[in-house]
């Protein structure tokens, strides 16, 4: 897939940046006519569904039918299939959700970025700017019909329209953040805030717990919904306590006894200890690369990110003396010298090299690169490039043209 002409940043979807964190985002909606015109089916296309359905294993976790405002039991389009005679498992069946298309029922597929590479990209965009985990939904609603009765999402939704036309009704977001899924009844939400058309290119955000409502118009509609969940505070110093409840200090078993028991353990004071010393742990905390922690945990959220390894190890085995590398950020430890080689453990692999391998690996350290017929100082260029090669199969290190994701 060429991503060229997909969005290549989140100010393709909403704008200008700023403006949008100042004025829109958990404020209100926005709506961008046409922010991906000439480009919004090369997200995904109708096609592409046919023959993501048209695998003979799919999860039915993956699909959902809604008919006439609700949900279809998933057993009207599963059935049990034998892996041969490995296991039993339920799959979708192609023929069952055409045929609910066909009457009227709108088809979502939910988690697209687990089967489109352009559906990831996408994925890859949102866990970059909120460092939170997201994921893409595909919805394909008849002509003519409505899709789910006017509900709210506990995300925010950003719809992006690729085939066809939908109208959409749109009710005030809520004064405080909703924490489920809901449907309401339109009598009673009242007359909707906005009521608008969908069409191809057309991007539409939703803040979290918006009641919305949408139905398809004179053609079939397609359209991505990509929702995501920024943390909120709690949410990320939850995550810096877990992560300094690692200390080994806090992995005892206590015994909650009675106090009254004969020789209970004065768990009270135990926990008054390690209580005063998690607040210590909190005080002296470096905030700077605390932060610099939570964002790139919640970039590496599963449904996002495109390891490229294949890639990687093919290039592995053409390297040129010329090629230019850099330590990858791969977890190396590198042990002490038994007076000619050194310990490493890479990947669960342990394996000697030679002390200048080792020192070479350190001065790299500082994201510095160097080409693969210098990196083994002391030896013939072949003999270099032939050490670079094998750590770069293990994943030690990486051409410095490669992109981070």
């Amino acid at each position: 897939m060429d991503t060229s002409t997909t969005p290549q940043g989140f100010e393709d979807l909403v704008g200008d940046r700023q403006v949008f964190f100042q004025e829109y985002f958990n404020r209100k909606p926005l709506l961008r006519r046409g922010a991906l015109d000439g480009r919004a089916r090369d997200l995904v296309s109708v096609r592409q569904l046919d023959d993501i359905v048209a695998m003979e294993t799919v999860s039915p976790a993956y699909l959902r039918i809604a008919k006439d405002g609700r949900g279809v039991p998933g057993k009207a389009y599963t059935r049990t299939v034998s892996d041969r005679g490995a296991g039993l498992a339920e799959a979708v069946v192609a023929e069952q959700v055409y045929e609910l298309f066909r009457s009227g029922g709108t088809v979502t597929w939910n988690a697209l970025n687990h089967f489109l590479p352009a559906a990831r990209h996408l994925a890859d965009l949102f866990a970059d700017t909120f460092a939170a985990p997201s994921e893409v939904v595909a919805f394909l609603t008849p002509a003519g019909r409505d899709g789910y009765a006017p509900h709210h999402d506990p995300v925010d939704v950003y719809v992006l329209q690729i085939e066809g036309t939908k109208d959409w009704r749109i009710w005030e977001p809520p004064a405080g953040r909703r924490a489920d899924k809901a449907s309401h009844r339109p009598e009673d939400l009242g007359p909707p805030a906005i009521e608008t058309t969908l069409r191809a290119g057309d991007v539409l955000y939703l803040p979290y717990g918006t009641p919305h409502a949408a139905a398809a118009k004179d053609q079939v509609s397609l359209h991505l919904s990509v929702t995501v969940e920024p943390r909120r505070w709690r949410d990320l110093l939850a995550d810096t306590v877990q992560h300094l409840l690692t200390d080994p200090a806090f992995d005892a078993f206590p015994h909650l006894a009675d106090p009254a028991e004969p020789a209970a353990p004065d768990t009270a004071a135990a926990l008054g200890a390690l209580a005063a010393r998690l607040a210590g742990l909190l005080a002296g905390v470096d905030t700077g690369a605390e932060t610099d922690r939570l964002r790139e945990s919640g970039r590496a959220r599963a449904g996002a990110g495109r390891p490229r390894e294949f890639e990687r190890l093919a290039s592995a085995d053409s390297l040129a003396p010329a090629a230019l590398l850099r330590r990858s950020p791969v977890p190396l430890e590198i042990g002490p010298s038994d007076g000619a080689r050194s310990a490493l453990l890479v990947n669960g692999h342990r394996l000697a090299v030679p002390d200048a391998v080792a020192e070479a690996l350190r001065g790299l350290a500082d994201g510095r690169a160097v080409a693969a017929a210098r990196f083994f100082p002391g030896v013939d260029e072949a003999r270099s490039v032939h050490v670079a090669q094998g750590l770069t199969r293990l994943g030690v290190l990486e051409t410095a043209d490669r992109t981070r994701s």
